[in-house]
């Protein structure tokens, strides 16, 4: 075959031959004229790269610490979580969680918009408002517009908007996403436990708030990396000084994440968790005490002490909600409709400070409810 191929080529015409030449000369000669954009050097690409690098691995530092905790336990042989359950109650709490979280979220915003706004159009309006979250996003704003949104964060319907979202949408049903991760944790756990005899199971009370902040982390985590890539999409600046402004955002949002976030989310979780033992305890010593008075032909018809699902949840979510409340109210002093994050340095210092604060008050309260179950 390949004989053949050869014999057709030598007989053909010198014409032709002339032909493809010159083709081909002129081919050469537009690769030539064509030029094609400069490709970036790949360390120029990692240099931009580094601050969106670096912050993802500072949001998974909590993470990397609660495991090798875990894995310490196990080289000192104490009673310890099977790791698998943590491990599937984060991923599950970061993908699914969130993900029920922000379509639960996104029903409850345009139903408190319609209530709050009077209408469908004015309700779209204020939502559409709610995605411009960058500095990027309001000066790409003529002003007029920006003349308009600054009107909109000054309403009366607005506050009232922020206020019901912050304390149902985000801290009610965010908090409830991580008593579900929570329950059905260690619901499986103590289903493991009946079904081995390996000692696999919810073995300690320290274990349940182990549980509950492994869900914050997945929820937490994911949340993270959904900031930290909104706030790089945002560096846009061409010249030196915008690029080390840019990247001093980047890192700043990372560290606040890592820092308030994180602990906020882990802080919730744990308070639920403690909770939930708080509420265990007081159904033991309530049947404890029921068996008792009905041996003595005695009923007992409540216990005022038990505490129900609500009471699992009110602080940690009124705790989130204020949380998220002030900082929407400092966006709309700014003018802004929804969350931007502050640029002015007394601004950020104040956020700042007034999170710490938080932080630090819903700290004792965790504290106070695990000295009530000895776990400190």
């Amino acid at each position: 075959m390949s004989t053949q191929f050869l014999h057709k080529r030598s007989i053909t015409p010198n014409l032709q031959r002339k032909d493809d030449s010159s083709k081909n000369a002129t081919s050469r000669q537009n690769a030539q004229e064509v030029q094609l954009p400069p490709r970036k050097p790949s360390s120029a690409t990692v240099q931009d790269n580094f601050p969106l690098l670096a912050s993802l691995l500072l949001t998974c530092l909590p993470t990397i610490y609660l495991y090798s905790l875990e894995r310490s336990r196990h080289g000192h042989h104490q009673q310890r979580i099977d790791l698998r359950i943590l491990i599937w109650t984060y991923i599950l709490t970061g993908t699914v969680g969130i993900t029920v979280a922000m379509a639960v979220q996104s029903v409850l915003a345009y139903l408190l918009a319609l209530l709050c706004f009077h209408g469908h159009t004015t309700a779209m309006s204020y939502l559409a408002e709610t995605m411009k979250t960058t500095e990027d996003d309001i000066k790409a704003l003529d002003e007029a517009h920006r003349r308009r949104r600054h009107e909109m964060a000054r309403r009366r319907g607005y506050w009232v908007f922020m206020l019901l979202f912050s304390f149902l949408a985000a801290g009610l049903v965010e908090e409830g996403i991580k008593y579900i991760a929570i329950r059905t944790a260690m619901l499986a756990l103590a289903q493991q436990q009946r079904s081995s005899h390996t000692g696999k199971g919810v073995s300690t009370e320290r274990d349940n708030i182990t549980i509950a902040v492994s869900a914050a982390l997945g929820f937490a985590t994911a949340e993270n990396i959904a900031f930290l890539f909104a706030a790089a999409r945002g560096r846009k600046g061409s010249g030196a000084k915008d690029s080390r402004q840019d990247t001093t955002f980047v890192l700043l949002t990372a560290v606040e994440r890592v820092v308030l976030g994180i602990t906020g989310h882990a802080t919730t979780a744990a308070l639920i968790g403690v909770n939930m033992l708080i509420r265990d305890h007081h159904l033991n010593h309530y049947h404890h005490h029921h068996h008792h008075h009905h041996t003595l032909g005695r009923s007992t018809t409540s216990i005022s002490m038990n505490p129900t699902l609500w009471l699992i949840l009110r602080d940690p979510a009124l705790f989130h909600g204020f949380f998220n409340f002030m900082l929407f109210a400092v966006s709309a002093l700014e003018g802004h409709v929804g969350w931007v994050h502050p640029r002015k340095p007394r601004t950020v210092c104040f956020v700042l400070a007034f999170a710490v604060g938080m932080q630090a008050a819903l700290a004792l309260v965790l504290r106070e409810r695990l000295r009530l179950v000895g776990l400190w």
